[in-house]
């Protein structure tokens, strides 16, 4: 490893820290900036053919949001000026930078584009910043929750939608990646957000980590935890988010997320079947695991 990548990676590390040791907007503003520019030459050295056209994409994409969000956030912030307009422009750099709903729409092809470490970098630790300034609005901004959690579940049924139409099992995890970022939002209302994404990352992160070593038993199981399917983790934070959301009766919300995450299985289990096809020693034996797996979900269920 030579040192530009260990100094880009110093920089990639410390714009998330210092975006969430602050509570002053400008400072996370500026953290979550610091990050997205040193994830750019990492980006770069991936031996993908069509990595340098996905990059200048991300890059195009994620600068503009920063300029909407800039602009909005002084206004908000540092002038203290409370109009609709501006809230929505703050709202939209969101997602754009977060990759949930209305701003998902680069998600997918993007992700397609780069290798398995790219790809955990921008579903991951770049996700840490957008989401500490989130915190900070909705703390400011208390009367926008309701909209905020309506963009959550939206995100939830759409990334659902779209990861079963998906054929490239790395477009896959970027529908998946838009899903699981509209419960996180949700999550970040009840003040589980971190929990929720620490869970998720380090679920993405072995997945991730298992198909570089083409390990597809292992990568299977990720998936299935992934997909939020009893009794993997996932699955334990997402009825945690579900218990708060009922405590200030927000039932149509919580069947419109239960519904996406139906949804989501079809595509999830698909993939897992895949990959347990991948792998033709102990096909059998994955098969097997795969079948009690699903039997065991569907007893925690019922």
């Amino acid at each position: 490893m030579n040192f530009s990548v260990l100094l880009f990676s110093y920089f990639l590390i410390l714009g998330p820290l210092m975006s969430i040791s602050s509570s002053n907007w400008i400072v996370c503003w500026g953290g979550m900036e610091l990050g997205f520019f040193a994830l750019m030459p990492l980006l770069l050295m991936s031996n993908l053919s069509l990595s340098k056209e996905v990059v200048l994409k991300y890059f195009s994409i994620q600068a503009f949001s920063s300029v909407l969000l800039f602009f909005s956030g002084m206004m908000i912030f540092s002038f203290m000026i409370e109009n609709i307009a501006i809230s929505v422009m703050f709202l939209l750099s969101m997602s754009l930078k977060l990759g949930f709903f209305p701003g998902h729409f680069w998600v997918p092809s993007v992700v397609a584009g780069l290798d398995w470490f790219s790809c955990c970098l921008i579903m991951g630790p770049l996700k840490i910043a957008p989401l500490a300034l989130c915190t900070v609005f909705l703390n400011s901004f208390p009367s926008f929750q309701l909209t905020v959690m309506s963009l959550g579940v939206l995100s939830a049924i759409y990334g659902s939608i779209l990861g079963n139409n998906q054929t490239n099992i790395r477009s896959m995890i970027g529908a998946s990646s838009i899903s699981h970022t509209g419960w996180m939002i949700n999550a970040l209302i009840f003040g589980q957000m971190w929990i929720y994404f620490l869970v998720y990352m380090i679920t993405l992160f072995m997945f991730l980590l298992m198909m570089m070593k083409l390990d597809y038993f292992n990568a299977m199981m990720n998936l299935l935890s992934m997909s939020g399917l009893p009794p993997f983790f996932v699955f334990v934070v997402k009825i945690n988010v579900l218990f708060s959301m009922a405590q200030v009766d927000a039932w149509l919300l919580i069947s419109l997320l239960i519904m996406g995450s139906m949804i989501s299985l079809v595509f999830y289990l698909k993939f897992s079947y895949s990959l347990i096809l991948s792998n033709k020693s102990y096909k059998a034996f994955y098969l097997y695991v795969f079948l009690m797996l699903n039997l065991l979900g569907a007893f925690f269920i019922f």
